[in-house]
């Protein structure tokens, strides 16, 4: 069998992984109508489970996490990538239509453990595993398949009772948001930051209010047109000249 054969068969195996925790989670909380603080516990309970099958294989096979992300930034990397404004402004744009805070701080506490599982799951997962994998035949080859991927895999939000077309939005924000965490992942060369700024993310978007379909929509096209402007930036000053792609 061909390296590349071996490359992409490998990659497949690690997206099914995810994805089978991924279908487990929701399939939970939909069979067994659960929903609020109870719903967020199960499901981060199950995603954390995920990660940490993740780490423990790779530790196990490299006695080291260094190589899959877990360490520091570079020195400067933040400052390189204007210390991630846009996608901070992404985040908290979610609170146009206020927060919502439902159950009170238990709901604050349930969603944290939920969105900081689903941080370090994927980004192990897409940036630390898949991006990485695929390094070796090219930055922009190995930002499209994690980001690709990533897209793709949302489609699981279906299982967790999301409608169809809210789902399709997803899939079309989560790529081009794959392809700016994957740039920020092989610029600073850590997790961390990658991390961190997914998990707020999905923090911000879990405890906002509710739009109409119609200003969700909107607020979508406004939020992928600032990450495709980041990319282009990103991609520029930071790697079509300094990097061999």
């Amino acid at each position: 069998m061909e390296k590349k054969d071996r490359l992409v068969l490998k990659t497949i195996g690690v997206w099914f992984v995810l994805l089978l925790f991924m279908f487990v989670q929701g399939a939970i909380v939909v069979i067994g109508q659960i929903d609020g603080v109870p719903s967020a516990l199960i499901r981060g309970a199950v995603i954390w489970a995920s990660a940490i099958v993740a780490i423990l294989v790779y530790y196990i096979n490299h006695r080291e996490l260094r190589s899959l992300g877990f360490t520091k930034a570079e020195k400067g990397a933040a400052g390189k990538m204007l210390y991630f404004v846009p996608l901070l402004i992404i985040c908290f744009s979610h609170f146009v239509a206020g927060i919502e805070l439902g159950e009170g701080l238990s709901l604050v506490l349930a969603y944290l453990f939920f969105t900081l599982a689903i941080g370090v799951a994927e980004e192990t997962y897409f940036r630390g595993l898949i991006c990485n994998m695929w390094l070796k035949k090219g930055i922009n080859r190995a930002v499209m398949v994690s980001a690709i991927l990533f897209g793709v895999s949302h489609m699981m939000n279906v299982a967790g009772g999301a409608g169809l077309f809210e789902t399709m939005l997803q899939i079309c924000f989560a790529f081009f948001y794959g392809t700016v965490i994957a740039y920020v992942f092989v610029i600073g060369k850590s997790l961390i930051p990658c991390i961190l700024l997914h998990s707020l993310h999905d923090f911000c978007s879990f405890m906002s209010g509710e739009l109409s379909q119609t200003a969700n929509t909107f607020l979508g096209a406004v939020q992928v047109v600032i990450l495709i402007a980041y990319g282009i930036y990103l991609y520029k000053t930071q790697i079509a000249g300094t990097v061999k792609t």
